[in-house]
């Protein structure tokens, strides 16, 4: 009888022990339970605030080039955790945002110049800090954590370039020996339109990259030969017409390219590659580049049509394919006689204007990004085309042609949107757009 009783009260002893067992066990589960709640809101909530300090960078890095601090920070604040104007950031519920700093840079890292930014940076640093309330913690007094979220990004270059595929198209005709004194050198000497275009291409390329971008180059009118330019060459002439395929060229090229789109126009360092084609047909190095040696009035619709054609064969051997781009400098006055369009253009006859347009777009609606830098030098801005009784302006052609008026710049042309400046500052615009803002390491300096 005691050997059973003693035996119930071992049973109890034991049911008692595992119990305690029990409930310590629950009591640590619902503890780690807790715990992995708050961690988790906690992550959830460090990722979405880095998001969006991402975004602000990107947003005020955008601005750095072309407008004043005060817009980049503003526009950079607009992006920022927590805004309610921008529903894409707000943080989770209860999680609130308890400071945000903006600062400007002055990268050496960085393709674009801190120096010519507007904004006297070329660069931006955003970092925010946010408090994130707790659910179980609260039981062991923690009521919240702290969590801060810092992102880098630059005005353009930045560790990955975008793939660009530039075709620059230059006005050979003899109106571009006019000088525009709009545009000077270094000396404040006043340049001819045409150097002050191959200036202004060269200062287009060292704002591209060597990750993978292509710069090809066109004249017009159409020469009398195939010609890939040196400083050892002659220059050759211009072709009968603009319907006259140059000697040794293709029908679809006609005697327009001087370079085809290819790489190596800048040296590892950035700087211009004196030895490459493009570089020496706009003047590069101890070349003087390019004549505008005339010989047919203006009719630039062929040629932005193949230079179409030249960049899309490329694009399409190109996995993924380039943004291609056009870049049309010319003063942008069609002047061309009937004899000189030749049998194929000689139609388009008081309407070469127009005629351009319906050219660019087709490009446009390719995917083309069309630029367009008319060179008036000070005359007026309202007189119409040269090609017969063609009713366009060279200002309003040129603007027809661009993508949109963002994309068209003139020393003259009031409906430049893009920039009306000195011709010697518009590049460094043109530059910019080519170039997006990038994220950039935590290190970046």
């Amino acid at each position: 009888m005691n050997q059973n009783l003693a035996q119930r009260r071992s049973r109890a002893g034991q049911r008692g022990s595992i119990s305690v067992i029990v409930a310590l066990s629950l009591v640590a589960l619902l503890t780690f339970a807790a715990i992995a709640v708050d961690v988790g809101y906690l992550m959830f909530s460090q990722r979405r605030l880095q998001a969006a300090t991402d975004a602000a960078a990107l947003a005020g890095a955008t601005d750095l080039w072309t407008k004043s601090w005060a817009t980049a920070q503003t526009d950079a604040q607009n992006y920022a955790a927590g805004q309610t104007a921008s529903t894409s950031n707000t943080l989770p519920g209860s999680v609130s945002v308890t400071s945000t700093n903006i600062q400007g840079l002055k990268l050496a890292s960085v393709t674009l110049p801190y120096g010519q930014a507007a904004s006297g940076y070329n660069g931006i640093e955003v970092t925010q800090q946010a408090s994130v309330p707790t659910f179980f913690a609260r039981a062991i007094g923690i009521k919240s954590s702290t969590i801060t979220a810092s992102s880098k990004a630059g005005a353009g270059g930045g560790t990955q370039a975008a793939q660009y595929n530039v075709m620059i198209i230059l006005d050979t005709t003899y109106s571009m020996n006019s000088i525009d004194s709009n545009c000077t050198n270094s000396s404040g000497t006043a340049l001819s339109r045409e150097d002050c275009a191959k200036a202004g291409a060269l200062q287009l390329l060292t704002g591209l990259t060597n990750a993978g971008d292509n710069v090809g180059l066109m004249v017009f009118p159409p020469m009398s030969s195939t010609y890939t330019y040196s400083c050892s060459k002659t220059q050759p002439g211009t072709g009968s017409s603009y319907s006259a395929v140059a000697s040794g060229a293709s029908s679809t090229l006609g005697g327009y390219e001087i370079s085809s789109p290819a790489s190596g126009f800048l040296t590892s360092s950035g700087a211009v590659n004196t030895s490459a084609s493009v570089i020496q047909a706009l003047g590069g190095g101890s070349c003087n580049g390019l004549s505008a040696i005339g010989g047919l009035g203006t009719f630039f619709g062929d040629a932005i049509t193949q230079a179409q054609s030249a960049l899309s064969t490329l694009s399409a051997s190109q996995s993924p394919p380039g943004q291609n781009v056009i870049v049309l400098l010319s003063d942008g006055d069609a002047s061309s006689s009937q004899k000189q369009l030749g049998s194929t253009f000689s139609s388009t006859y008081n309407q070469e204007c127009q005629t351009a347009i319906n050219d660019a777009a087709t490009a446009k609606a390719a995917g083309t990004e069309i630029y367009t830098v008319a060179y008036i030098g000070g005359e007026s801005s309202s007189a119409t085309c040269s090609d017969g009784t063609d009713s366009l302006s060279p200002c309003t052609t040129m603007l027809d042609i661009a993508t949109s008026s963002a994309y068209f710049y003139s020393d003259t042309c009031s409906n430049a949107a893009g920039g009306t400046a000195g011709l010697n500052t518009l590049f460094k615009q043109i530059t910019y757009t080519l170039t997006k803002p990038r994220l950039l390491p935590a290190g970046a300096t």
